[in-house]
Formats: structure tokens, sequence, C-alpha cells
């Protein structure tokens, strides 16, 4: 099985970081909606998550080494994930959109991303690193608790719709 995270990079990845993140998104969302009977306009500008993103893309991924990082998962040539580590304040950083597709799902790919990004976080040289989810993905919460995140108030950097505070998971780890 051969797989490479690499390294994503604007404007050229647009396209795709655009498709990756709605697939995402419109899964954590449809469940969000589902469990707490809030609705995408609520929480995206006319309930539109690819309108939303093409601004948020540049931010999704930083400025690279030494201060982020961002990689698309490939398999076989096909695009199968994305994640992320951006810095949020000094000695702070944050990780973003761990998604892996669902053809690639059970081959733990998600634990070698998100163990990638903590040692990027600490090679960067961050003391801190938040993530926040959806209580949905109930896989991905019990993938961080074991990797040593622990529940944590909502912190002043995140971008999660304040309406979705009570309903949301904020995490954090020591680097």
């Amino acid at each position: 099985m051969t797989i490479t995270f690499r390294p994503a990079r604007l404007p050229g990845d647009s396209a795709l970081l655009l498709d990756l993140n709605t697939e995402y998104l419109e899964f954590v969302f449809a469940g969000v909606a589902a469990r707490f009977g809030v609705a995408l306009a609520d929480l995206f500008p006319g309930g539109d998550i690819r309108a939303y993103l093409p601004a948020q893309l540049p931010k999704m991924l930083g400025p690279g080494a030494p201060e982020s990082s961002f990689y698309i998962i490939e398999q076989h040539g096909q695009s199968i994930g994305m994640g992320g580590v951006r810095r949020v304040r000094d000695g702070v950083c944050e990780m973003k959109r761990v998604y892996v597709r669902d053809v690639a799902k059970g081959q733990g790919l998600g634990r070698r991303l998100v163990e990638r990004l903590i040692d990027d976080g600490r090679r960067f040289g961050y003391h801190t690193m938040y993530i926040d989810t959806s209580p949905t993905l109930e896989t991905a919460v019990g993938l961080y608790e074991r990797l040593g995140f622990a529940p944590i108030p909502a912190y002043p950097e995140v971008e999660v719709a304040e309406i979705m505070f009570p309903h949301w998971v904020f995490m954090a780890r020591s680097l």
C-alpha cells in the first residue's frame, strides 16, 4: 500500500481542496443537523459551504513550515484525505480538517495523519495543540483521546460558530 502525504499548495490544489473540504463539512454537518437540529444556514452564510471555503483555504494552509503544514493524502495516485496544523498564537497550534474518504477508512490513515501533525507541531516548536470537532465523530474523538487530547473549554481562536459551542468538542494536548 503506497501512501503519500503530499504538502498542499495554492493555487494548484485549490479545486481539490474545495472538493475535500466540501465533502468533509457536508458529512460533519449532516450529523450535526440530524443530532442538534442546526441548519447549514445557521453556520455558513446562505448555507453554502462551497461559497464559504475559498476565503478559508489560505488561512487553513497557513504560510508553511515552520509555522504550518497541510497535507493531501494520496494512495495509488488518488486523493483520499487531508489534514493540517497551523499556528494559533505563540506556542500554540491547531489541528485542522483531519479527513479520510470512505474508500480509505479502516487502514489507520487517520491515526497516521494525526501522529504526523503532532510531530509537525513539536518540530515547529509549539508546546500545545488544540483541536475542535463534532461529537458525532465518535471514532475521531476516541482517537484524539487515545493520543493524549483532553477536553477543554472553547478557545478564543476557534472558528466554530458560537451557536455550536454547547454541542461541540474542544480538546488540547501538550506537545
